[in-house]
């Protein structure tokens, strides 16, 4: 094999290595709910719906992104519900992504002094901490699905029109548009690829004839526009799943940006030093970024990476990837989780093309070696960091317990540590996670409640457990009827199990 295959062998081995230990790690958060609860993806019957794109009309966690629950269908197939070979496939899917990168980089930076640079920079994006939730989550992996699409996309168009062959470049715009399906299916920050392709056409390719750049370029937006315009037109028409839509963070678009300021440049400055990373950021998170500070830093990024696209084709393709991958999840469309660390996967592929040309443009040797020093050390920062932070997503008590303490004013942290202290059997724990929850929402959700009825129940005091049960009831009529929460994926079996006996004894005191 050549030699740039053996180094990305290595890279994607290195990246396998390193996340390794998941393969240990139980199901946590959505990923309980879509395979543990849910029966759609253990169902062989369902897969002509996520084929054909029916599911998108079907009340199933998901049912908008079909490419993701293909993936988990799969490995349903494979495993069942046996969590360590749904982790080995994210696993990979990171690995692969690695070694596409790496070999997509050597095709753009200049010939002859692009290796070591793409390396390095596929190295980065490989040890990143912040990817560490979308590979750790099996759930999430729709991140690694977009990046792995997006790439295969790019790398597809990197041989088109090389040799003549009308046949070989419909096969190759054919793959490229394939792969650019599947990732907005999976996910909709998808919608980056066709962005990405075009202005790879743009800066390397345009001198060239520009009829079948024309008609790959046309056909790769169609099928993705089209496919966002199913996804946000086709829906359930009754659903007992999405019950709630996404807000607008501050009420309104023009609230919405401002704190969308303030969150980029907490995500910057997450991607240069990896800290009190989180898997539920909230107000509390971007506290030390007010508003001026905020605009400051958004715009020096933004002015740094007009410079440097104003003097290299690859710095531009880099600011664009990153950008594209951004905005789709950066609440200009509400979204559930306004903030969250697999978000940056995709951006972090642009910021990793930035690297590789930084260091391919540096051609003083006594300055590349200056500049691999530091370099060298963040790496293994990086790796420590990433190794410290995927034993939190080992298991639910170990997730929420980081949660928690990570954002203390998070009530989906404190709902979900005190469900999984009370399955560690510690219901004293328990109800004081759901109490200071129920304190900080303002005594609004019934999932604390519902937590909080059983934690005193285990804990012996059936008289609280029963007023917390009707305060549950209260505020949603399900919990009269826990076999309801099943099917909405809110409650698993067991959970559901203990609150009919709080129901039984509500209807019969």
């Amino acid at each position: 094999m050549p030699r740039p295959v053996y180094l990305a062998l290595a890279i994607a081995a290195l990246a396998w290595l390193l996340y390794a230990p998941a393969l240990t790690a139980d199901f946590v958060w959505d990923a309980r709910a879509k395979v543990l609860i849910s029966n759609f993806i253990h169902d062989p019957a369902n897969l002509p719906d996520v084929l054909t794109g029916r599911v998108l009309t079907r009340d199933v966690l998901d049912n908008n992104r079909p490419g993701n629950l293909l993936s988990l269908m799969i490995d349903a197939a494979l495993w069942g519900r046996r969590p360590a070979g749904y982790h080995a496939t994210s696993v990979t899917l990171h690995a692969a992504a690695c070694a596409m990168l790496f070999l997509l980089l050597l095709r753009l930076l200049p010939p002859g002094g692009g290796t070591w640079p793409a390396l390095a920079a596929a190295l980065v994006f490989a040890v990143h901490p912040l990817n560490c939730e979308a590979v750790s989550e099996v759930s999430y992996r729709e991140d690694l699905l977009v990046a792995c699409s997006i790439l295969a996309a790019l790398f597809a168009a990197t041989a088109f029109l090389r040799k003549p062959g009308l046949w070989r470049n419909l096969l190759l715009a054919g793959a490229c548009c394939l792969a650019l399906l599947f990732g907005v299916s999976a996910k909709e920050n998808g919608v980056a690829g066709p962005v990405v392709l075009a202005f790879y056409w743009l800066l390397w390719r345009r001198g060239e004839p520009r009829l079948p750049w024309a008609g790959l370029l046309v056909a790769a937006f169609l099928v993705v526009l089209g496919f966002l315009a199913a996804r946000f037109t086709l829906r359930p028409e009754h659903s007992i799943i999405f019950t709630q839509a996404p807000q607008r963070l501050g009420g309104s678009f023009a609230a919405s940006l401002l704190i969308q300021l303030r969150i980029w440049a907490m995500e910057f400055s997450q991607i240069l030093f990896p800290h009190d990373l989180c898997a539920d950021y909230g107000p509390y998170s971007i506290r030390n970024f007010s508003l001026p500070l905020a605009a400051i830093v958004v715009a020096l990024v933004i002015a740094s990476q007009l410079f440097l696209a104003s003097r290299n084709r690859l710095f531009a393709l880099g600011s664009i990837f990153f950008w594209a991958g951004l905005l789709p999840v950066s609440n200009i469309v509400p979204i559930f989780r306004p903030m969250a660390d697999r978000f940056l996967y995709v951006p972090l592929l642009g910021v990793s093309m930035l690297l590789a040309q930084a260091l391919s443009a540096s051609r003083c040797r006594r300055f590349l070696y200056v500049l691999l020093v530091p370099l060298f050390i963040w790496v293994l920062f990086c790796v420590a960091v990433t190794l410290n932070r995927e034993p939190v997503w080992h298991d639910s008590l170990s997730l929420w317990q980081d949660t928690a303490a990570g954002n203390p004013r998070s009530p989906t942290a404190l709902d979900n540590l005190g469900w999984a202290l009370l399955d560690a059997n510690r219901p004293e724990s328990a109800a004081a996670a759901f109490y200071r929850g129920i304190q900080l929402l303002g005594n609004a959700d019934p999932d604390l409640w519902a937590g909080l009825a059983l934690a005193s129940e285990a804990a012996g005091r059936p008289a609280a457990a029963d007023a917390a049960f009707r305060r549950a009831v209260a505020l949603d009529p399900r919990y009269a009827h826990p076999q309801e929460l099943v099917r909405a994926l809110t409650a698993e079996p067991e959970i559901a199990g203990k609150l009919e006996v709080l129901a039984r004894r509500a209807k019969n005191p």
